[in-house]
């Protein structure tokens, strides 16, 4: 068991240092996800002003539109306009337009969050990699922590990792 408890530990406070760095990948992706829907909502703001007449959202814009919904609350909004039935085109082109400068100015905010908190997630990684490191340090030496030890390393540990998640959780 003691041979064990090391080495769960250490993956754990893995797992944990790695968390933040999970979430902001996927952040990122949803932003990437949103800077195209908002080009695709340009466009077509473009066909319903040309048609003026209210174009319907194809199906494969309006599921990614969807997919977004819990990212961004102006979507439910906007998925009501598209089933309104005495909407003028000119309203419906210009709801789409604000969708998209909305998600725009979403994105562009949440890049620029995500840049000023890099360095900081960089060094708050560093310094929750030290505890591990000094873990192994002390098995290399002989030196056996008592289970306790770990548990409470291993609390201490998810709670700086909890602290450098908070710090890259950007929510606008």
């Amino acid at each position: 068991m003691d041979d064990v408890a090391p080495i769960v530990a250490l993956t754990a406070i893995a797992a944990l240092i790695a968390w933040p760095a999970f979430d902001a990948w996927r952040r990122r992706a949803l932003s990437r996800e949103a800077s195209a829907v908002a080009i695709e909502l340009l466009a077509y703001a473009a066909a319903v002003r040309a048609a003026r007449d209210c174009v319907p959202l194809e199906d494969p814009l309006r599921s990614r539109i969807a997919g977004l919904r819990r990212a961004v609350p102006e979507i439910a909004g906007f998925l009501l306009t598209q089933d309104l039935s005495r909407l003028s085109a000119q309203s419906l082109s210009d709801a789409a337009l604000r969708l998209s400068l909305r998600l725009r100015r979403r994105v562009a905010f949440e890049r620029k969050m995500l840049a000023r908190t890099a360095s900081g997630l960089r060094r708050g990684a560093v310094a929750a990699a030290v505890p591990p490191v000094l873990l192994v340090a002390f098995a290399a030496a002989g030196v056996v922590l008592p289970s306790s030890g770990l548990v409470a390393l291993l609390t201490l540990e998810a709670l700086g990792c909890w602290l450098l998640w908070r710090l890259a959780r950007v929510d606008i």
